[in-house]
């Protein structure tokens, strides 16, 4: 075969290599020296099949390894002979390694970091009960919100209930019981979930049942006047 398939190995790598038999030392050595680290011309170069050594790779530039008992899995094993070359390009010592130190206050401003990524998606030491919520849920239906103001008539209705109710809105923001905007309304009949409270919190104040939490896509503000009692099998908060 004109391709032989070899090993090769020394201090800092070692990979799988297809090398043509074809190849002459010299240009063997060029395309050893950016596996290995090792300058052509401070190759030693032994092949050796399993750990048992076969001969030495030799210097003669214009030699073919093809003139050498090559074989699929041998090992080519690079020696770097230049004991100064050696300490330089010793890839597995971390001590020769220039290495950048940032402060910790200047490393937390980049939003470019590691820190800065698991801060946006609240992960690690940053995944508490409140940024547990992705920042798109905790933003969710605030266009809608936008459009509705506090002490507007309204009327609510929910998809999958052929009802509507009536009312006036007495809060608009976010909350503490869930992520996003909410509009609190307080409605004309006594059809509500509360009297604008939740969780002992107090968004508004209304009469007992009649205030409900409802998500602002489900308000449509306008001039409705106040008309008879509505069914109370809402879906709501």
């Amino acid at each position: 075969m004109s391709v032989v398939i070899l090993f090769v190995e020394s201090q800092n790598a070692r990979s799988e290599r297809r090398f043509q038999k074809s190849l002459t030392l010299d240009e063997l050595r060029s395309r050893l020296e950016p596996i290995v680290g090792i300058p052509s011309t401070d190759q030693k170069i032994e092949l050796l099949k399993d750990s048992t050594s076969i001969c030495e790779i030799g210097s003669d530039s214009k030699q073919m390894l093809g003139s050498y008992p090559v074989e699929d899995y041998m090992i080519l094993r690079v020696i770097n002979i230049n004991p100064t070359s050696a300490l330089q390009l010793n890839f597995t010592d971390e001590s020769q390694v220039d290495k950048f130190v940032m402060e910790d206050d200047e490393y937390d401003k980049r939003n470019d970091s590691v820190r800065a990524f698991k801060r946006r998606h609240n992960l690690g030491r940053f995944a508490d009960a409140k940024s547990a919520m992705s920042i798109d849920e905790d933003e969710e239906f605030k266009k809608e919100a936008a459009k509705i103001t506090v002490g507007n008539r309204c009327e609510v209705s929910i998809p999958g209930y052929d009802v509507r109710r009536r009312g006036t809105v007495r809060f608009v923001g976010k909350t503490s019981f869930r992520a996003g905007y909410w509009v609190g309304v307080e409605y004309d009949e006594p059809v509500g979930r509360n009297d604008g409270s939740v969780d002992k919190h107090a968004y508004f104040k209304c009469t007992p049942n009649h205030g409900s939490f409802v998500r602002p896509d489900k308000v449509v503000v306008g001039d409705y006047p106040e008309e008879d009692p509505f069914a109370s099998d809402l879906e709501e908060m």
